[in-house]
């Protein structure tokens, strides 16, 4: 018998697999329930980021600020007429300013008189500032009015540049020296005398994080409420001092070396209040917190006559006060039997003025254990 056999052609691999994908794209070609392309919106990298991490990068990254400033040497002392913040709103002021320093008088007492611009506020003084001047505007904008005792020891043209250099360095711009400055400052009568104007533009220096460095603390009591509504702390020795905490005071962050922190607030504005032990000298660590605040370095005649006695418990401490713009550091230094303590407020100067009367009495109630 014979039989008829059906002989089908070689596949080849090739041939399949392109056979495969023609038969797949024809299957979808043909499909009438075929899904729609679905887009879907992804948030940008900014806002991915927590508010936390925003807050410490422009803290880090600020955006430029132009600062007029006048240092007028008197007989006596140098004076310091300063206004710093955002480019136009400070341009735009140009003029107010340079009417207002042309109006300043002195009297005998060397004690400045002005007019004030239409729209300007005077605020009061205290030990550090001799005025802070609200300008007219939406724009939040101070003109800080300080003096520094005149050096002996220093022509008084060194004495600008030092100054303007200060100033200099509050925006990250380089250092000049004595011969820069005929160009890098604007020369002009005020008062009898001759005043060394600048108008710069550069970036300041970020400002302190809130949290810099965890601490080793150990638990926290939680205190008790006295007769008087403060709140005491009943913790042992080995966790830190004794004290009264003036109503509105919380806990504050951690902070490196620090036994106590605590902190006010008003809105944005916060200032921080630690209690430290320390060591070393105290004319380097007062010259320290005043280039926290950009302050230029006391003198060791200065820093003899800068100390206020305040009672801090039993003892008694050495306070300084040091205010520039919208900075402000008290800081007390107690020794007691060979142990050095610092007790530091340290954050927004308006706040700071607010809280000068609660942080006396919080010195006053501070038990420390040494």
């Amino acid at each position: 018998m014979t039989q008829n056999l059906i002989r089908f052609p070689r596949v080849t691999g090739r041939l399949l697999i392109g056979s495969l994908l023609l038969s797949s794209v024809l299957t979808l070609c043909g499909c009438e329930n075929s899904e729609s392309i679905t887009t879907y919106s992804v948030p940008k990298h900014e806002s991915l980021q927590s508010p936390e991490f925003l807050a410490d990068y422009q803290r880090k990254h600020p955006k430029p600020e132009r600062m007029i400033g006048l240092v007028l040497p008197r007989p006596a002392n140098l004076w310091f007429f300063k206004l710093q913040g955002d480019l136009e709103a400070v341009a735009a002021r140009e003029n107010s300013v340079r009417d207002f320093l042309q109006s300043l008088t002195f009297s005998a007492g060397d004690k400045p008189d002005w007019v004030l611009p239409a729209g300007w506020q005077q605020l009061p003084g205290n030990d550090m500032r001799f005025a802070t001047l609200v300008l007219d505007g939406e724009s939040k904008l101070e003109l800080t009015v300080t003096k520094f005792p005149s050096r002996p020891d220093l022509p008084i043209t060194d004495q600008v540049v030092m100054n303007i250099n200060r100033w200099r360095g509050q925006l990250s711009l380089p250092s000049i020296d004595g011969d820069d400055l005929n160009q890098q400052s604007e020369q002009i009568p005020i008062a009898g005398g001759m005043g060394y104007l600048i108008n710069i533009i550069g970036r300041p220096q970020p400002k302190p994080s809130a949290m810099p460095f965890a601490a080793s603390q150990g638990p926290r009591t939680q205190g008790t409420k006295t007769e008087g509504g403060t709140e005491r702390n009943p913790a042992a020795a080995s966790e830190g001092p004794e004290f009264d905490k003036p109503e509105g005071w919380t806990e504050g962050p951690s902070v490196m070396f620090a036994t106590l922190s605590l902190q006010a607030t008003e809105g944005d504005s916060k200032v921080g209040i630690t209690v430290t032990p320390a060591r070393g000298d105290k004319l380097q660590n007062v010259n320290r917190w005043r280039g926290q605040v950009g302050l230029m370095p006391l003198t060791e005649a200065e820093f003899a006559t800068t100390a206020k006695k305040v009672p801090v418990g039993s003892m008694t401490g050495d306070l300084y006060e040091m205010i520039e713009g919208d900075r402000a550091i008290f800081g007390v230094i107690i020794e007691d039997q060979g142990q050095m303590w610092f007790v530091k407020l340290n954050g927004d100067a308006r706040l700071a003025e607010r809280e000068r009367g609660r942080f006396q009495e919080f010195l006053k109630s501070l038990r420390l254990k040494s």
